[in-house]
């Protein structure tokens, strides 16, 4: 992987990062305007990663000819991460703020390089853009989120293609409450501390009541004060299908990120697919922790 200006060097440990993965076409142009604002509000530095896969057909043309050809995408790919960054720039310029920015240009598979960035990285998420028009389904079927999903030990945030996503809104937490969803909840408030808006932990009570109940007095005992205040709330809704009350919820009450949790160890359908679920149901940028 090529890195830009400061190469690896730039890697500070505690630093606030989010590395923006991006094809450089029209399906991360949504990502990208929703990330502008985000980094801002946490403090972040944006990595802009860009991917040159080269399809198997390509391999078998001749040793000269795909030089030329990788050479020449190598040059595009360049001016459109200096053009991202110019965009950075001009967007800190307009706002009277600072967003430091630097690129990774690399060749390779596409999910396994966004991996192995991630992993030299360590940013707090990777944002990445859907590929079609009508937002998530065909993205997150195909082989690249899948295997971000499955194989990244990073959070995704996976941003719809559509003309106007929400600058404002709640941070919904969608959990069943197990294992790992508490620290996802701390993440997640600190998140909505920084960007000033609501967090809401949405639970869909499937008459558990031992887990409705833990989650409840977990709730009462870390953030009494911040509930009391409107800064986070509690929801806890009844409907057989959970993929569905959360999508019902998400469509009548102006949410800006919807997040769930990916439990690595769970077999129910809930957490197995909850990505590909809430995918198909909602058009808000989804945010999946990997617990």
């Amino acid at each position: 992987a090529a890195y830009g200006n400061c190469g690896s060097r730039a890697v500070v440990l505690g630093m606030s990062k989010i590395l923006f993965a991006t094809d450089l076409g029209d399906a991360g142009e949504s990502a990208f305007s929703f990330l502008l604002p985000l980094a801002d509000a946490l403090r972040a530095k944006i990595w802009l990663l860009h991917v040159e896969h080269i399809p198997a057909t390509e391999i078998q043309v001749s040793g000269g000819m795909l030089e030329e050809v990788m050479q020449h995408r190598h040059k595009a790919a360049l001016e459109g991460l200096y053009q991202l960054k110019m965009e950075i720039a001009e967007y800190a310029f307009q706002n009277n703020t600072i967003i430091e920015s630097d690129h990774i240009l690399s060749s390779g598979l596409v999910a396994e390089e966004i991996v192995h960035a991630a992993d030299n990285l360590h940013p707090d998420f990777i944002v990445v853009g859907a590929g079609m028009n009508k937002g998530f389904p065909a993205f997150i079927s195909g082989d690249i989120a899948t295997t971000l999903i499955k194989k990244s030990h990073t959070t995704l945030l996976i941003v719809p293609q559509k003309e106007e996503l929400p600058s404002k809104g709640k941070i919904v937490f969608a959990t069943g409450w197990d294992k790992g969803d508490d620290l996802v909840i701390q993440q997640l408030a600190a998140y909505a501390r920084q960007l000033q808006e609501e967090l809401v932990v949405l639970h869909i009570d499937q008459s558990d009541a031992e887990k409705t109940n833990a989650l409840r007095d977990y709730m009462q005992t870390n953030f009494a004060s911040e509930m009391e205040h409107g800064k986070v709330a509690l929801v806890i809704s009844s409907n057989e299908d959970i993929t569905e009350g959360i999508a019902a919820y998400v469509r009548n009450n102006g949410v800006r990120i919807l997040a769930a949790g990916h439990h690595h160890h769970r077999f129910e359908l809930f957490h197995r697919h909850i990505a590909a679920g809430l995918a198909h149901a909602v058009d808000v940028p989804l945010m999946v922790f990997q617990v």
